[in-house]
């Protein structure tokens, strides 16, 4: 009786902390990207993206008046609290349209994955 209770009360403890200590993957918490990862991002929004974007990623770029829709502020807050990683890269790769945003975001097919991650983990750490 001892060894079964003994056997579901580490069981269960098992089970609490793998609960507590993993995020959910769809998780819109900001991952850790290293200096390198975030200097590669700001070199590639800094020749693509700060157009409409701006150089801060605020959305007040310098054709940011003339595209019909706001380009988005990359630093909010509440924005990045509901956006996922993959959300993002998406929005990168395909545009902005392929995740209910406006058609003004062209699409970047030319990008790596490792190019896109860096992007990402620039916009990650543009939050204020």
């Amino acid at each position: 009786m001892f060894r079964c209770f003994l056997f579901f009360a580490v069981l269960a403890w098992c089970a609490m902390n793998a609960a507590c200590s993993k995020p959910p993957e769809n998780s819109a918490a900001p991952r850790l990207e290293t200096a390198e990862q975030i200097a590669r991002g700001n070199d590639i929004f800094q020749t693509r993206c700060f157009v409409c974007h701006g150089r801060g990623g605020r959305g007040d770029g310098p054709s940011s008046t003339g595209l019909g829709a706001s380009p988005r502020d990359l630093t909010s807050g509440q924005w990045q609290d509901t956006i996922t990683d993959e959300q993002i890269g998406k929005a990168i790769r395909n545009g902005a349209q392929a995740i209910g945003g406006s058609a003004a975001m062209p699409p970047n097919p030319d990008l790596n994955d490792t190019q896109i991650q860096s992007l990402i983990g620039f916009i990650r750490s543009l939050r204020k």
